[in-house]
C-alpha cells in the first residue's frame, strides 16, 4: 500500500469521511441529503480492490465535492466556518474505524456482508441496497465503541428509511477511514499536515 501513501490520497479519503458525516447530519436534521454525494459515499463500500483511491468514489473528485467543501471549512482555522457536530462525528468515526480494523472478527463479517452486497443486482442507492448496508452496519458495527450518536429531529431519526440511510452513510464513512489509514493517515497527521491537506483540498475544488 506504500504506493498510495501520500497527501493527495489522504485528502481524498478525509473528504470521504467528512462527506459521510455531513450526510448523516443532513438526514438527521432535515430528513434529506444530496443524492449525488450519497451515491458517491455508498459506492465506496462496494469498491474493495482498486489501484487508485479515487476509483472508490466513482473515479471523479466531483463525487466528493461536498466532502471537499466541508473539509476545507474544517481546516481553515476559522471557528465560524467549522461545524462542531461534523467535527465530533468525524473524530468518533475515525476512532471507530481504527477499532474495527483491530477486530479480525468484525473485518471478516464486513467482508462477507460486502461480498453479498456486491452480488446484488441493484443500484447502490436503491432502498434495498441501503437497507442491506444498514443491516450490515447494525449487525457488525453498532455494538463497537465509540458508538456514533447522531443528533437531530426525532421525527427523522425515528423514520426507518432515514435511519437506514444514516447507518449506510456511516458504513461508507468507515470505508473512507480504512482508505485513509491505508494511505498513511493518522490522528497526529490531522494536525501536522493540516496546511498540506488544506492546499490539496483547494486544488481539488478548483479543478
Amino acid at each position: 500500500m506504500s504506493s498510495i501513501s501520500n497527501v493527495e490520497n489522504q485528502t481524498l479519503a478525509l473528504a470521504g469521511i467528512l462527506q459521510s458525516v455531513h450526510l448523516c447530519k443532513s438526514l438527521a436534521t432535515t430528513g434529506t441529503c444530496d443524492k449525488g454525494a450519497l451515491e458517491g459515499t455508498l459506492r465506496s463500500i462496494l469498491t474493495l480492490n482498486t489501484e487508485r483511491v479515487i476509483d472508490a468514489y466513482g473515479g471523479s473528485t466531483h463525487n466528493l465535492g461536498i466532502g471537499m467543501s466541508v473539509l476545507r471549512s474544517q481546516l481553515q482555522g476559522n471557528n465560524q466556518s467549522k461545524d462542531l457536530d461534523v467535527y465530533r462525528y468525524a473524530l468518533a468515526l475515525i476512532q471507530l474505524g481504527t477499532n474495527v480494523l483491530n477486530d479480525e472478527g468484525t473485518v471478516e463479517q464486513l467482508r462477507i456482508g460486502i461480498s453479498r452486497a456486491q452480488a446484488m443486482d441493484t443500484k447502490v442507492d436503491d432502498p434495498a441496497m441501503i437497507s442491506n448496508f444498514a443491516n450490515l452496519y447494525r449487525s457488525s458495527i453498532s455494538q463497537l465503541s465509540p458508538r456514533i450518536m447522531v443528533s437531530g429531529d426525532p421525527n427523522y431519526l425515528n423514520d426507518n428509511d432515514i435511519a437506514s440511510t444514516i447507518r449506510a452513510a456511516l458504513l461508507g464513512g468507515l470505508r473512507s477511514v480504512v482508505l485513509w489509514r491505508q494511505c498513511g493517515g493518522s490522528r497526529p497527521k490531522l494536525v501536522l499536515n493540516r496546511k498540506q491537506y488544506l492546499k490539496q483540498t483547494e486544488s481539488y475544488l478548483s479543478s
